[in-house]
């Protein structure tokens, strides 16, 4: 589009044009301590994977609710972060119920005395994200 003088101008319609924007996103804290594996997370966690809130959560049986794809690129991540000392943010698949979700993961890395102790971060429902991005 073009404006006074062959200027490129902005359009005025948003680059999602009439489509319906998606509402705000389920999002939560989450964090692992490294020595024993425990996951405690904030309700918007357990909302994300379709879980009842405040229950105990098995980091294992946690995993088997991602894509193996997505299993696996976390796991790297997560191995690289931890011998590294660095954060990392992904976007993975999950399976609730029967439907797939896409969450975006962030993580930072907690250490003590130079020795990585405890995961922790944000965990973002992107579904809509990505659905209104692919069309």
């Amino acid at each position: 589009m073009y404006g006074i003088g062959g200027a490129e101008t902005i359009s005025a319609t948003p680059r999602w044009g009439q489509r319906a924007v998606p509402p705000v996103a389920t999002w939560g804290l989450w964090e692992c301590d490294l020595a024993t594996e425990k996951l405690t997370w904030s309700d918007g966690v357990y909302d994300l994977f379709g879980l009842p809130r405040g229950g105990t959560v098995d980091r294992a049986a946690t995993l088997q609710r991602y894509t193996p794809e997505s299993r696996i690129a976390m796991e790297c991540h997560r191995v690289a972060a931890i011998r590294d000392k660095t954060g990392f943010t992904i976007e993975a698949q999950i399976r609730v119920d029967d439907a797939l979700r896409w969450i975006r993961i962030v993580a930072h890395v907690e250490c003590v005395n130079g020795a990585a102790v405890r995961l922790y971060g944000a965990k973002y429902d992107v579904t809509a994200e990505r659905m209104l991005i692919a069309t």
